[in-house]
């Protein structure tokens, strides 16, 4: 087994996915081998260069993953966000090339009948408006078993990745006030149509170049009007908790959130636009319940004593919008829209939006490892069904959020980490403890004195494959394992490869950052020749053998190959010259 076999196996993935057709996979396969490309890292950032594949695609690739890349009509690009509810999606339709934003139900609530609820309710929820500031809903469906929904891309960060590039996370408070009053008029026409958001925050209004603002998410949404035992059927579902998100909600939701109405918003687009001008909340404490206690009973500093710059009319706008009680507040969002419409001034925007997508799927995977990681833990087991009560809580986000930061980092994103896999850093050194009769050196050490048993693991990063004997081998950090990866990511005894006699098995020893095999985490697992072994941060292994057809369906010619193949084709054409030479000066005139 060569090294090259890491890149021949990436063929078999890419050709299988769908993503590139088969007559192009051998193809570059062919152009690549030329160019001497040795690793899968590698041939995945180069085709991500000639944008055959998005670094969303190319990873799951790199994990093994060969399927999984289409939903119904559509081509899944870029992972967006994954949330208590569902997943989103940058995807493009398959047949017009048109890109949407494709929110599916997570796989585990399918058979969950207040979660398929939930869902319902926010698809008939987006289906009701039409306006510019409101993120439009196009269609809702199902395939596999699961629900999704076809809304708008906008390609522009939400209001919390703006405040995240600005120093201070501050904008300037024309610019705020702005913002502020567009994302009151697509309020406004919810409220007319009879509906309360519930969720408004700085995560669920999106901006793009132009400085265009489209509010979204709906996953709370209530339905005043006409379908009140809907919202009641949703209560007893998941609580009478209040819902919302905690900085943000309004003192009278947080007591009872079947009496939240359009004022209730008003309040929660005040203080999303309290910390657009001062970079935090209006209560900005660490403990959840400090800061519901400050809705209720607690006067916020005003804006312009945090910024003397900002004009006091504006400050007295932000004030009102804060009031403890609904009836001293604007009566409605488009009271609003208009007292900040003397005050806003529409803005250009910058970003780099590449940058900010590949801070969403990092953002969204690592939430996915920690709330896998928080299933597998003892600890977790209480949270490894989704609790209603949880759900609907108010420190939840709603379904289609980034991971949750919070002002001036109170709140941070997952701490779990990921290095770049397309090769960018240098992958951890691997050691093989050897028998004392071998050597120690830097590179993977073969023990003479234990029998292998055919069986291999191949760096998928580069290296030598590592032989596997016929009982167990143990993975960590610590130098008592069989094999040893300096790696801080790693546990000191990280997992372990076991043979039955039958069958392979990989184990999980209760790690920090687990194991993945095929891109899924896993406790246990039986092994299959050609399964990609994820192990801490960024070792990425192939299991099989020498003779594995898996790893060489798609073998690229090698420089010793093309050799060969260039000495029998000159072999012949002499011989080929020499007989018809001989047949020339010996023909009979």
């Amino acid at each position: 087994m060569t090294t090259s076999e890491a890149v021949e196996s990436f063929w078999i993935q890419l050709a299988e996915s769908g993503l590139v057709p088969a007559p192009q996979v051998e193809s570059l396969a062919r152009q690549f081998s030329n160019e001497e490309v040795t690793s899968d890292s590698e041939a995945a950032r180069k085709l991500m260069q000639m944008g055959l594949l998005t670094r969303y695609q190319a990873e799951r690739l790199l994990e093994g993953r060969s399927r999984g890349f289409f939903f119904d009509q559509y081509k899944l690009l870029d992972l967006l966000g994954v949330g208590g509810m569902g997943w989103v999606y940058r995807a493009a339709h398959t047949e017009t090339g048109e890109l949407f934003a494709l929110k599916v139900l997570i796989d585990q609530f399918k058979n969950d009948h207040g979660m398929l609820a939930r869902f319902d309710q926010e698809a008939r929820a987006g289906l009701r408006f039409r306006h510019e500031n409101i993120v439009r809903t196009y269609s809702c469906g199902s395939a596999g078993g699961l629900p999704y929904v076809i809304m708008e891309f906008v390609e522009g960060p939400s209001l919390l990745e703006l405040l995240k590039l600005r120093e201070r996370m501050r904008l300037p408070w024309e610019q705020a006030c702005d913002i502020a009053r567009q994302a009151a008029l697509g309020l406004h026409v919810v409220h007319l149509a009879g509906f309360v958001h519930r969720d408004v925050k700085p995560q669920n209004v999106l901006i793009d170049h132009e400085g265009h603002v489209k509010l979204l998410d709906f996953g709370l949404a209530m339905f005043r009007e006409g379908e009140s035992g809907d919202e009641f059927s949703m209560a007893m579902i998941f609580g009478h908790e209040c819902v919302g998100t905690a900085a943000f909600t309004a003192p009278e939701q947080a007591t009872d959130s079947l009496s939240a109405d359009a004022r209730s918003d008003v309040y929660s687009l005040g203080c999303t636009l309290y910390a657009m001008l001062t970079g935090d909340t209006p209560f900005p404490y660490s403990d959840v319940d400090e800061v519901l206690k400050g809705h209720q009973t607690k006067v916020p500093r005003n804006v312009c004593e945090i910024v003397p710059s900002i004009p006091q009319p504006v400050g007295e706008i932000i004030a009102k919008m804060l009031a403890k009680k609904p009836e001293d507040r604007y009566a409605t969002a488009k009271e609003v829209a208009d007292a900040l419409a003397v005050w806003g001034k529409c803005q250009p925007v910058e970003f780099d939006f590449a940058r900010i997508l590949k801070e969403r799927t990092k953002s969204a995977r690592d939430k996915l490892a920690a709330m896998r990681q928080r299933r597998r833990s003892p600890s977790g087991a209480a949270n490894s069904t989704a609790n209603p009560a949880t759900i609907s809580s108010v420190t939840t986000t709603s379904a289609s959020d980034m991971p949750e930061m919070g002002m001036n980092n109170r709140l941070q994103s997952s701490s779990v980490a990921r290095r770049d896999p397309f090769g960018f850093e240098n992958p951890p050194a691997i050691r093989v403890r050897p028998s004392k009769t071998t050597p120690q050196s830097d590179q993977p050490a073969v023990d003479n004195n234990t029998p292998k048993s055919g069986m291999a693991l191949l760096p998928l990063n580069g290296g030598e494959p590592i032989l596997l004997p016929t009982n167990r081998l143990v993975i960590g950090r610590g130098g008592a394992c069989d094999m040893q990866i300096q790696d801080q990511s790693v546990s000191s005894r990280h997992c372990e490869i076991q043979y039955d006699g039958k069958q392979w098995t990989i184990v999980d020893l209760n790690s920090r950052n687990g194991v993945r095999v095929n891109g899924d985490m896993i406790t246990k697992h039986v092994l299959k020749r050609g399964d990609t072994i994820i192990i801490g941060n960024s070792l990425r292994l192939r299991f099989g053998d020498i003779n594995d057809k898996h790893l060489t369906q798609f073998k690229a010619p090698t420089s010793s190959s093309r050799w060969l193949t260039y000495t029998v084709i000159t072999l012949i054409a002499a011989l080929s010259a020499a007989v018809i030479w001989f047949w020339l000066t010996n023909k009979p005139l």
